[in-house]
């Protein structure tokens, strides 16, 4: 895909939640993403339901400071469907399942890939507006792991 086309489909991802009702949530999310056997850290923005019994849209995008450390600007975009599920007055489950986008460059290349993922989030309110929200992902997709091989920083290569 094109960057002119790339950029505005994320601006308006990234805008739209905002814009939903009061039921979306939105967070920074810090954590690690396993490959290779070797692990990295992520570090992203996600916008998501925060109310049990409603389907909603999630969606990630985040970026690897490690890669930029080595001059490589990866990001990796998730839009998943989701729904709630009720574990208690304050707890909620919410499984999901989606398309993954990851592209990059650096150093005179860059490419991106397609793939999908499914994870789950454990969403526990302390207030009304205050929550922590624990998640795990699966991606998955074999052009998305064959880019990930060939381009991955050297620190995360096998």
């Amino acid at each position: 895909m094109r960057p002119a086309v790339v950029l505005p489909l994320l601006a308006a991802l990234g805008v739209a939640p905002s814009r939903a009702a009061a039921q979306t949530a939105q967070s920074i999310e810090f954590g690690a993403i396993t490959t290779f056997d070797d692990a990295t850290v992520q570090l992203g923005f996600r916008a998501a339901p925060a109310r049990a019994n409603h389907t909603g849209a999630d969606i990630f995008l985040a970026t690897f400071p490690d890669a930029l450390a080595h001059g490589i600007l990866l990001l990796l975009m998730e839009a998943d469907a989701t729904y709630g599920v009720p574990l208690g007055k304050d707890l909620s489950l919410f499984p999901r399942a989606g398309l993954t986008l990851i592209a990059g460059g650096g150093g005179g290349g860059g490419g991106a890939a397609f793939g999908y993922n499914f994870g789950v989030g454990l969403l526990g309110r302390a207030s009304p507006t205050l929550g922590v929200r624990i998640d795990y992902t699966q991606h998955a997709g074999s052009a998305m792991v064959r880019w990930l091989e060939s381009n991955a920083p050297k620190s995360l290569s096998p």
